[in-house]
């Protein structure tokens, strides 16, 4: 099994130019490891504030703690292969390594490669419903995505219909299910990304039937 260094060293292309602020740095490589795909996430410095951790603690470990959280929930997440913090001579150094989501297509990849309009539209209602299904999961656990966009919301619908969520480094709880479906919802309605905008009512009208 490898740990936190060999994580570290492992090399592989990165999905999106890597952010550099703050003194920090933050970035996600695609790689295969053992004959698997994976990402790994490594940060630098990159940390998040709040009263229970005055003095910061690793944005990556808070992305840990919320798809555990949601995985047991039922909430369909990437799978954690390996995820921990290290802190030496001051220096914070954070990894979150998880499995491809084989099968699954971005919402916004959806939209723009033009899958959408390839398919049937009894199967194109259910991957709706199954997005407003995959939102109530994660608001009743009075969890807000915290970056909520089309990219971050991935579906399945080769063989069976499934939709969840990835990068959730910015999730937090919330004191109610209406407060992080507010703060999600006025958040992706901002950005659709080429969702149509009926979908999108239509998801919000699934979703209020489901409450």
């Amino acid at each position: 099994m490898l740990n936190f260094n060999d994580w570290w060293e492992v090399e592989g292309s990165w999905v999106e130019p890597p952010n550099t602020r703050r003194g920090g740095f933050s970035g996600v490589i695609k790689t295969v490891v053992n004959g698997e795909v994976v990402y790994i996430k490594r940060m630098e410095n990159h940390l998040y504030h709040s009263l229970r951790y005055p003095f910061g603690l690793p944005t990556i470990m808070r992305e840990v703690n919320a798809i555990k959280h949601l995985q047991r929930s039922g909430v369909v997440v990437p799978e954690i292969i390996f995820g921990d913090a290290i802190r030496k001579d001051g220096q914070w150094r954070a990894l979150l390594v998880t499995k491809e989501m084989k099968n699954f297509l971005s919402l916004e990849d959806w939209y723009k490669t033009g899958a959408y309009q390839t398919i049937e539209a009894s199967v194109y209602e259910r991957i709706l419903k199954e997005i407003a299904s995959a939102f109530r999961k994660i608001h009743l656990q009075k969890r807000q995505h915290g970056s909520c966009y089309p990219r971050h919301i991935f579906i399945h619908y080769a063989d069976h219909i499934q939709a969840g969520f990835i990068d959730l480094e910015h999730s937090r709880r919330r004191l109610t299910c209406a407060q992080a479906k507010n703060h999600d919802f006025t958040q992706f309605g901002k950005k659709l990304a080429g969702m149509p905008k009926d979908d999108w009512e239509k998801v919000l009208n699934w979703y209020e039937q489901l409450a």
